[in-house]
């Protein structure tokens, strides 16, 4: 069951993802199907942290770094 629900969610974050390359909003070489699963995997193991801690810190700065590497390099407001 919890596969099936990662595959979905992968799915949906893959199909927004090509939503906003279509759209312009963010890079167009990136690999939307990989790109997904990163998104995912970083949610889910900050997710855990932040269980374990109480603190949101590291879900934020995961969610900030996956963003920016959307956006690529030279966008506004990305820090690498």
């Amino acid at each position: 069951m919890v596969r099936t629900l990662l595959a979905q969610w992968r799915t949906h974050v893959a199909a927004g993802i090509e939503a906003m390359q279509a759209a312009g909003q963010i890079r167009a070489e990136l690999d939307a199907s990989r790109t997904a699963s990163a998104f995912i995997a970083g949610i889910q193991g900050r997710v855990q942290v932040l269980r374990s801690t109480g603190s949101v810190e590291d879900l934020e700065a995961v969610l900030d770094t996956l963003i920016d590497y959307l956006r690529g390099p030279g966008s506004p407001g990305v820090t690498y």
